[in-house]
């Protein structure tokens, strides 16, 4: 599970570093760099996700501490302000950013596919 874990992170990089670069040659800056803070902010998710999973698991701390399962609960909360201020404040593109926030879902499946072709 752990090497998963590891290739989608690196999937996810590899997404949002190419997503970058073609939405700056197709579109233009705003798009590039709104699409560029959603991977980001996918990949900072998914990270304190995974850590908070493996804490609540096996092996892990019984229990998380209060502070972690409010920011989980309320992460989508906070990335969604975020990202809307940062869209109105620095006029990135808000749906280039909603697409950069689809890098994590795009890793699991390329994963999935990943697993189904070399059944690690």
């Amino acid at each position: 599970l752990d090497k998963a874990v590891v290739r989608m992170k690196r999937i996810m990089i590899v997404l949002g570093v190419l997503g970058t670069v073609v939405f700056w040659i197709v579109r233009g800056a705003p798009w590039a760099v709104g699409y560029a803070i959603g991977a980001a902010i996918a990949v900072v998710s998914f990270e304190f996700t995974h850590r908070f999973v493996k804490a609540i698991g096996p092996g892990g701390e019984a229990k998380p501490k209060t502070w972690k399962s409010v920011l989980v609960g309320t992460r989508y909360l906070l990335i969604g302000a975020v990202v809307y201020v940062m869209m109105i404040i620095f006029g990135f593109n808000i749906l280039a950013a909603l697409l950069g926030l689809l890098t994590a879902a795009a890793a699991a499946l390329i994963e999935v596919l990943y697993e189904f072709i070399h059944g690690t």
